[in-house]
């Protein structure tokens, strides 16, 4: 499978590139700054900006999937609102119709099955850029691409756990305390997710072994 990362030099998408490698994946890394991604058999380093359009059509054409692990600055209110259009666009114009886009946990009504503690957090230190994600979270429903939007846990620099978890959202009755992952099994469940068709059109959790409870049937 080709795999396009978007945002390949963060955190979390170093380690998408990372997984999809190690799966057996071609991957195609996309980056503003693709001097900042390491050379590495099966990954092809693809210079570019988010905002445009064309460059993106061409770096994507041919993909089986596009994986968005991009962020923003934090102090930017609109990023996402602003960027995914664009990239939607791309892969419209690219003919590349799967797409996974990264947002995280608490990020509109998945609030509702975080914690007190959590939920507080969210309507406060991280309000502005979980409205902005809210935002552009609600563009993908109105496009043409197959999509799925995950929705990691806090996530952290730290060895990776033997396994994560991956729910679709109407399956999770609750996640307690405040559960963080690791990056790198953050994104080895985005290369799960990115393979499986079976979460087109879902809304996903990705959290550690324990850090969800099931809905109530």
């Amino acid at each position: 499978m080709k795999i396009v990362v978007l945002g390949a030099t963060g955190n979390l998408g170093s380690q998408v590139v990372e997984q999809a490698v190690a799966a057996g994946h071609e991957v195609v890394a996309y980056a503003r700054r693709p001097e900042a991604v390491p050379t590495r058999p099966g990954v092809s380093v693809v210079g570019g900006a988010l905002d445009d359009s064309s460059a993106l059509a061409d770096a994507v054409r041919g993909a089986d999937v596009v994986v968005s692990a991009v962020g923003g600055p934090a102090k930017d209110r609109t990023f996402m609102q602003r960027v995914l259009p664009t990239i939607v666009a791309g892969l419209e114009e690219a003919g590349v119709d799967r797409f996974v886009l990264v947002s995280a946990f608490g990020v509109g009504d998945t609030a509702t099955k975080a914690s007190w503690f959590a939920r507080l957090v969210y309507r406060t230190v991280i309000s502005a850029m979980f409205a902005d994600k809210a935002a552009s979270e609600a563009i993908l429903p109105t496009s043409p691409l197959r999509w799925t939007i995950a929705c990691p846990v806090n996530l952290k620099d730290a060895p990776a756990l033997a396994s994560e978890t991956v729910k679709p959202l109407d399956e999770v009755g609750a996640v307690p305390g405040l559960p963080t992952l690791p990056f790198a099994n953050a994104g080895r469940a985005l290369v799960e997710i990115a393979s499986n068709p079976e979460y087109v059109g879902e809304r996903v959790l990705v959290t550690t072994p324990t850090g969800w409870r099931a809905a109530s049937r």
